[in-house]
């Protein structure tokens, strides 16, 4: 029985953390924006050698996976609370879980890995803070009107005020 090739797709803060040393025989994958977002040294330089030996590599998703990402966030109300980053983070996992890898998405941004559990995606929460996958609407704060699901306009349709997210259905994560 052949198994899947498995991959951790790396958010900022992977890098950030010395995670990668607590993995010393897996294979990375990553946008480069993320690592352009690496300003300290000890990053820096773990990237480095991450890249030169092999274990990271640093690729660019298909604006269809793009695409893909974005509409999962719309539905889970995750959109907002994205970076463009996130979004290119989470399309290249989605690449590679259809191109045949088992992927495991690290990061301790809580939206990132909101979304990519709906994407079924396995993650790892970096700060073990995640233990629901929650879906999101909003409510504004002051007159209580809810919207149940992701809206593009976040100003409250009855009084004006900025709405905010709240948990419309949370599932605990197994």
């Amino acid at each position: 029985m052949t198994t899947m090739p498995r991959v951790y797709v790396l958010d900022t803060g992977a890098l950030l953390s010395t995670w990668t040393r607590k993995n010393p025989d897996s294979d990375f994958v990553t946008v480069p924006a993320v690592l352009n977002e690496l300003h300290n040294r000890p990053s820096q330089r773990r990237a480095e050698t991450l890249i030169s030996t092999g274990r990271l590599r640093e690729e660019v998703p298909e604006s269809l996976h793009v695409a893909k990402v974005k509409e999962t966030a719309h539905s889970t109300g995750d959109l907002h609370a994205l970076s463009d980053n996130d979004i290119q983070l989470l399309a290249l996992a989605l690449s590679k879980k259809e191109s045949g890898f088992t992927v495991i998405v690290v990061s301790g941004d809580l939206s990132l890995l909101n979304t990519a559990s709906f994407m079924g995606l396995t993650v790892v929460d970096l700060g073990l803070r995640m233990t629901q996958q929650v879906t999101w609407g909003l409510r504004c704060p002051a007159c209580g009107h809810t919207e149940n699901r992701a809206a593009d306009e976040r100003e409250c349709p009855v009084c004006g005020t900025v709405m905010r997210r709240w948990a419309v259905k949370e599932r605990r994560m197994a």
